[in-house]
């Protein structure tokens, strides 16, 4: 071989070595991004499992809220408290440094209860979420661009921003959560049982 012929082999070499590792990084990167969307499905559909039972299972007497911290955040509330007495559990969006939200979940703790309070513990456990004091949150999902709750009355059409009546229980619960490279947010319902507690 000239020396010509070994630098015209070697350009080819070199070009169709680039040629295959570039296809090889697309192969690896769709494949990655496959098993993103895969994962935050997962987990979109274990939240929404998740919700469905805790709805659907409230106890008769239960209450049901949603609240806002009024931490400039910018969404329209923070999350919901759902449960009776001291059973009561939050889910709630919290702002992340990157600027996104995770959601997460905490149940009350009835210890962190003084003894002469006189205030219910949803009040309490509503109090103590807004001061970010006393609970013990699990994150859920994170990397969420977008999370909103809706509230529908019974017997009435019209949705709600908030629930703030902890006497009775909405009709159905609507939320809507958009994850971080989703092209669109997933909307979730969920209808909540007329449960009277029993007389007898």
């Amino acid at each position: 071989f000239t020396l010509l012929e070994m630098v015209i082999t070697l350009g080819i070499f070199i070009l169709l070595s680039a040629s295959v590792f570039g296809i090889l990084t697309g192969v690896l990167e769709s494949a990655s991004r496959l098993q993103d969307d895969q994962n935050h499905h997962d987990q979109i559909e274990r939240f929404n499992a998740f919700l469905k039972k805790q709805l659907k299972d409230l106890p008769a007497g239960s209450s049901v809220i949603s609240y806002r911290r009024g931490d400039g955040e910018g969404l329209v509330q923070n999350g919901i408290i759902f449960g009776r007495e001291q059973v009561l559990t939050a889910i709630d969006a919290k702002i992340q440094p990157n600027g996104y939200y995770t959601l997460r979940l905490a149940h009350f703790d009835p210890s962190t209860l003084p003894q002469n309070v006189t205030a219910s513990p949803l009040l309490f456990f509503e109090t103590n979420i807004m001061a970010e004091k006393d609970v013990s949150w699990k994150p859920l999902i994170v990397d969420i661009v977008h999370v909103e709750w809706k509230i529908q009355q019974p017997n009435v059409t019209d949705w709600l921003d908030t629930w703030s009546d902890s006497s009775s229980v909405p009709n159905i619960v609507e939320v809507s959560v958009q994850q971080a490279g989703a092209l669109q947010p997933t909307a979730m319902d969920f209808w909540i049982p007329r449960l009277i507690a029993s007389t007898t």
